[in-house]
Formats: C-alpha cells, sequence, structure tokens
C-alpha cells in the first residue's frame, strides 16, 4: 500500500513484526492513513515522528510517598540510579517523568529511559521526535496487551487508559514459558497496587487459537484477539531524544542559525531594529489605555461579582428544589425496586453528593442517566465517575450534581 507523502501533515514511522517499518501520515483532522512500507528509517523523505519499540526503553513505574510534582522527578530520578538504571551523566532527554494518579499525598508516576546502546538506524536527522510505542496506541483499559515488534513479543499493562508498564517478553512465541512470564509481571503489578485488577488479555496481530487459549488458560484470564490499530498521536509529546540525534538536531540549528545570519547582516538588521523600537512604543501605549480602561471598570465588575454572589446565596436558601429533604425525595423517587441502594447524601455549599452500590455496573450508569432525565432534578448538572468494582462482583459508585446557578467569576 502506497500514498503521496503531504509535508504540511505530520508523519509517524512505527516499526511491524518483522524487519521493516510503517510510514503513516496524520492529516487535519488526525486521523492516520497509511502511506507506505519501508526496508529501513532512512527511507523517509522528510521530517517525521518515530514510534520507538520497547526493547529500546525501559519502564519504571511506582508510587511516590508525595503529591507534590515539583519534587517528583528528582525522587524519581534518585531511585533510578539507586537501581542502576541511570548514571548521573545521562543526558536530561535520556529519561522522562509522567504522573498518572495523585490521591491523598501519594502519586503513582512513570519514568521511561532510553536503553543505552541506541541503534544507528534510528539516529539521523530528520527525526522530529520519538514517542514510545505504547504512547502511539489507544490502549483498552486495565488488560494486558500483546503485539510483535521487530520480531519481539511485546506486552503492556494499563491501569485505566494509561500503560503502566511496557516491556519485550523473553519469548519470541507466545508459548507456555512466555505465558507464565506474563503471569509473572501481572502478579507482581497487582500486588504493588499498581494496576487494578485485569480484566482480560487482548492480542494484537497474527496469533493463533492455540497460543490464545495457552495464555487464557495459564493466566485465567479471557483473551481476545484483533488486528495491530492505527497509531494515534498522543496528546502529551515525548520528551526522549537520544545524544546522538540531540547533537544532529544542534547541528542542524547551527547550519541554519549561520545562513540567517549571513542574509539579515546588513540592511534587514537596521530595518528590524528600527521595527523593534517602533513596536516596543506602541505596545507601552496599548498596554497604558489597557491599564486605564481596566481601572475605570474595576468598581463595576466587583459589584457584579457581589451581587452575583448574594443572589446565588439567596437562591440556595429560598429556593425549596434546593432543599437536602427534596433532593433526597426526588433522587429515591427513581430507585430501582432490587439491585440498587443508597449509602449517603451529602450537601454542601449546593453540591450534591450521592453515594450507593449496585448489583451490576451497568445498574449504575442506568441510575446516573435517570436522575439526569428527571425534571425535578435538571436544576443541577450531574456527573458520576467510574463505579469501582469490589471483588464480590457489586458496583460501589459516587454521583455529583452542580446547581446551575449564574456565577461571575
Amino acid at each position: 500500500m502506497a500514498g503521496k507523502i503531504d509535508k504540511s501533515h505530520t508523519h509517524l514511522l512505527r516499526a511491524v513484526n518483522g524487519d521493516e517499518w510503517e510510514l503513516w501520515d496524520f492529516s487535519e483532522n488526525r486521523r492516520a492513513n497509511l502511506i507506505r512500507r519501508l526496508s529501513t528509517p532512512s527511507e523517509v523523505p522528510g521530517e517525521m515522528v518515530v514510534s520507538l519499540p520497547a526493547e529500546y526503553t525501559i519502564t519504571f513505574p511506582t508510587w511516590l510517598a508525595t503529591s507534590d510534582r515539583s519534587v517528583i522527578p528528582e525522587i524519581l530520578q534518585l531511585q533510578l540510579e539507586k537501581r542502576g538504571l541511570l548514571n548521573r551523566n545521562s543526558g536530561p532527554s535520556a529519561v522522562e517523568y509522567r504522573i498518572i494518579e495523585t490521591r491523598e499525598n501519594q502519586t503513582l508516576a512513570i519514568a521511561t529511559i532510553l536503553q543505552p546502546e541506541f541503534p544507528k538506524e534510528l539516529a539521523f536527522e530528520r527525526v522530529r521526535h520519538f514517542e514510545p510505542s505504547a504512547y502511539t496506541f489507544a490502549l483498552p483499559q486495565n488488560r494486558l496487551i500483546i503485539w510483535r515488534e521487530q520480531g519481539r513479543l511485546t506486552v503492556a499493562a494499563t491501569r485505566g487508559p494509561a500503560p503502566i508498564t511496557v516491556q519485550v517478553l523473553g519469548d519470541c512465541e507466545l508459548s507456555a514459558t512466555a505465558a507464565l512470564e506474563l503471569k509473572c509481571i501481572a502478579f507482581q503489578l497487582e500486588a504493588q497496587g499498581l494496576c487494578e485488577r485485569f480484566v482480560g488479555i487482548t492480542l494484537w496481530g497474527e496469533f493463533t487459537v492455540e497460543e490464545s487459549e495457552c495464555v487464557e488458560r495459564h493466566l485465567g484470564l479471557k483473551v481476545t484477539r484483533d488486528a495491530v490499530p492505527p497509531p494515534n498521536l498522543p496528546q502529551v509529546r515525548s520528551k526522549l531524544l537520544p545524544p546522538e540525534v540531540t547533537a544532529l538536531h544542534e547541528s542542524r540549528r547551527r547550519r541554519r542559525r549561520i545562513r540567517s545570519a549571513i542574509g539579515l547582516l546588513a540592511g534587514v538588521y537596521v530595518f528590524g531594529v528600527i521595527a523593534l523600537i517602533g513596536y516596543v512604543f506602541w505596545q507601552n501605549h496599548v498596554a497604558d489605555e489597557l491599564r486605564r480602561h481596566i481601572l475605570t471598570q474595576t468598581p463595576t465588575v466587583t459589584a457584579i461579582q457581589e451581587t452575583a454572589e448574594r443572589w446565588r446565596q439567596i437562591e440556595l436558601a429560598a429556593n425549596p428544589r434546593f432543599y437536602p429533604v427534596e433532593v433526597l425525595y426526588q433522587v429515591a423517587s427513581v430507585l430501582p425496586h432490587d439491585g440498587l441502594r443508597l449509602t449517603a447524601l451529602e450537601m454542601q455549599n449546593g453540591k450534591v453528593t450521592i453515594r450507593g452500590e449496585a448489583s451490576t455496573a451497568p445498574a449504575t450508569f442506568k441510575f446516573a442517566e435517570d436522575i439526569k432525565a428527571k425534571p425535578e432534578l435538571q436544576m443541577y448538572d450531574w456527573q458520576m465517575a467510574s463505579p469501582i468494582l469490589r471483588p464480590d462482583g457489586r458496583a460501589e459508585f459516587t454521583i455529583e450534581g452542580i446547581p446551575k446557578l449564574a456565577q461571575i467569576n
């Protein structure tokens, strides 16, 4: 399969099962289109993002006893050095940190480290940046996902939609040995609280029925098979960049700076200085005008904010529809006859919090939709987080309602 390369689009190169690479194009709507297959990465004619195979990275997930994001990189750096995964001479682009979850005084963070031996075939100037391959997929939640990259079995374990760990299995085939290795990975992640209970295993690519049954038999989890999906461009761009590519980028920037300096040495420089002076004076004038306008409007804005807040407080106190008893009555009226019960209803500053448990997770979503649809409760904006499944199969849920009152911020 081949297509025309549009240099205005973003291009991504990823490894497939074998020695070939796939070149993908992302249009304005961020949909991925396969352009062609390449035998070597250097055949790409323009700049691109490279999906970095898992064998060239190391992932290190851990819970940290802090919620201060400013110290998390330093703490992870020390832990990586202690475990011999990183040395003090490593460059800043050899490791990146991602925060997955924060609760109370704990933070789940992941460090992704480049392997010291980086492949020469990927160290060329036209690489815009690298993305660990797992981050270029929309991964299913709370599962083990297995696919092949360059003949190696790669496994990613997710907590929600986020990959917690990504690694290459020791066996190149999905044998009993590989299944036991997967079982050890799953047990370790669950025991350390890094992942929730896994709900299944997903195989991407060409796997036999025997391989699927072998994994299902050893891990006791349902296995589904599917084709390798098209890549996605991650919302958060990776900062990983090997020293070899960093040096090439710096050399390219240096050449561009030299060419620009020669071209702008004479008249353009003088014109730029004059334009800059005029621009500074103009911006100062605009800033002064804006400051004067803001000062004249400050009393009006303050009065509007105070009035709006007073009306909001009056509305909460005077409207019977916001009384706790009335809200409880209306919520109770949509309760099903069985399979679901309320454990708490709280109101604070107008915000309603409903807690309960149901026999199944779908029942909690049905209950939340019934609350949203009830006319007497539509003066609130209702939201429900994903229910928590307990070991006995029951689902605990929390629904929050924010009153639809005018607020001036």
